[in-house]
């Protein structure tokens, strides 16, 4: 088997590995959701970015052997949760001035206030819970763009992936829930990360 195919090959198997590390690394936002409970506010980011990042130190043990600059990778998760919580915050605050503006009319500038604050601490949640994955995809894609063809395509899976892994995650429990976003983000990301190596495998 010459060095092409065996890549290809070694591609495949990296699959499940990947599925596992993932769920694995996301489940640990489960116990810490315990603790702190849950937030419609920007605590999401604390959850997400901590799974994450658990995440992509086990994804990085079983993509070591077929990127160079690994190492990188481990840093993502804490790289894309910076990212999205300032974005998140930048939106809420946003969001939140002008639901406070609006309020102020109707039934005062205090409650206006109150109810801005209110609303800007939701928006920022929705959009970090939204935006981690754009954000992850990105950063990994700086480390994936010179040594992958089509590396673009990454940032796709990852924004898709973590909307559909969350709308997944949604059905069950909040313990089990991380595990199930974790396997659906992995088994999407996974997916599409194979193919990019068997591109590179096959000289495409």
């Amino acid at each position: 088997m010459n060095d092409a195919r065996r890549l290809a090959s070694a591609s495949w198997l990296l699959l499940p590995w990947w599925m596992l590390a993932t769920a694995a690394g996301f489940a640990v936002g489960g116990p810490i959701e315990s603790v702190l409970g849950r937030s419609s506010g920007m605590l999401v980011v604390v959850y997400v970015s901590v799974g994450g990042t658990a995440a992509a130190a086990l994804q990085w043990l079983a993509l070591r052997r077929h990127i160079a600059h690994a190492g990188w990778w481990v840093a993502t998760g804490i790289a894309g949760g910076v990212v999205t919580g300032a974005a998140g915050l930048v939106l809420g605050a946003a969001v939140g001035f002008g639901a406070g503006v609006v309020e102020s009319f109707r039934a005062g500038v205090g409650d206006g206030a109150r109810a801005g604050f209110a609303t800007g601490v939701d928006a920022a949640g929705v959009a970090a819970a939204v935006l981690f994955g754009a954000a992850v995809g990105v950063v990994q894609w700086l480390v994936l763009q010179r040594q992958v063809a089509g590396a673009g395509w990454w940032m796709l899976a990852c924004s898709v992936g973590w909307v559909v892994s969350g709308l997944s995650a949604g059905v069950t429990d909040s313990a089990a829930g991380w595990a199930v976003l974790g396997a659906v983000y992995g088994a999407i990301t996974g997916c599409v990360l194979v193919w990019l190596l068997r591109r590179r495998a096959d000289g495409e």
